[in-house]
């Protein structure tokens, strides 16, 4: 580190601190006991070769990064959660393969060796993983059943979400809110979110001021009228990942693993 940086180090034993965890986790699912989707937990654990999948809650960043420095984040919970791998080499802390946005909860696949890492991140390189979210939108971007895809550049590289509309109910200022499933192909920064916005027009509920004016556009295109003023419902952004399914990184020729995580009842109440 450079001259003047300020470090600090926590000494103890493992069992300790993995203890301490476990209180502040235990008090995360306490708080929100009656909704299991803010509740960090196991949905599935393969502790022989050492990888999982975590329900990771919206409000809470995956990694380390420099604005969170001084909060716990989903990666720095799983020792309290994951044992270290029986039968592979154990990984110094347990990470996540993939991230979810700060805003979006849901499965994260997480790995406790270093042959399981390696693993699952080529399986995400060949686009293996399967990963399905659900999104209220404002507007109407078609009839229930109806299904299609968009493909559009973010940042100079490829895109695709391919989108199925479940269900539209009235909405007083925007005609309409839609409810989606959402299943990208790839995982580029933010790629529902701006697809959503940019493309279709259709910010989600509750989406930050910025991505919401970004929607004026293809709104406009759609609708011919200008987007409405942005209205909040609750603080929750409308996005979740309800599941993400995948080879088992080590007998591709069994079963493959299947996780789905419940939709939150939020959605029910502005549906």
């Amino acid at each position: 580190p450079p001259v003047g940086t300020a470090l600090t180090t926590e000494v103890g034993s493992v069992e300790k601190l993995t203890s301490r965890l476990q209180q502040r986790l235990d008090l995360w699912n306490t708080a929100r006991s009656q909704w299991p989707e803010a509740q960090m937990r196991v949905l599935f654990s393969d502790p022989g070769d050492g990888w999982a999948v975590v329900n990771k809650p919206p409000g809470m960043h995956t990694s380390p990064c420099g604005f969170n420095k001084r909060h716990l984040t989903f990666e720095a919970y799983l020792p309290a959660l994951l044992p270290p791998p029986s039968h592979r080499a154990p990984r110094r802390c347990p990470g996540a393969c993939h991230r979810l946005d700060f805003r979006v909860g849901g499965p994260v696949v997480v790995a406790t060796s270093e042959e399981a890492m390696r693993a699952i991140n080529a399986l995400f390189e060949q686009r293996r993983v399967y990963k399905e979210y659900r999104a209220i939108v404002c507007g109407h971007v078609g009839e229930p059943g109806e299904a299609f895809s968009v493909e559009a550049p973010l940042d100079g590289v490829p895109a695709r979400t391919d989108i199925e509309v479940l269900q539209t109910v009235p909405s007083l200022r925007f005609g309409a809110l839609s409810e989606l499933a959402l299943r990208p192909l790839q995982g580029r920064f933010r790629q529902l979110r701006r697809h959503c916005a940019e493309v279709l027009g259709a910010p989600i509920v509750n989406e930050d001021q910025v991505l919401f004016e970004a929607a004026a556009p293809a709104w406009q295109r759609r609708h011919a009228r200008p987007l409405p003023r942005r209205e909040r419902k609750g603080r929750e952004l409308f996005l979740q990942a309800v599941e993400v399914a995948l080879p088992r990184p080590f007998a591709v020729d069994r079963e493959p693993v299947a996780v789905r995580a419940e939709v939150s009842t939020r959605f029910a109440q502005v549906l």
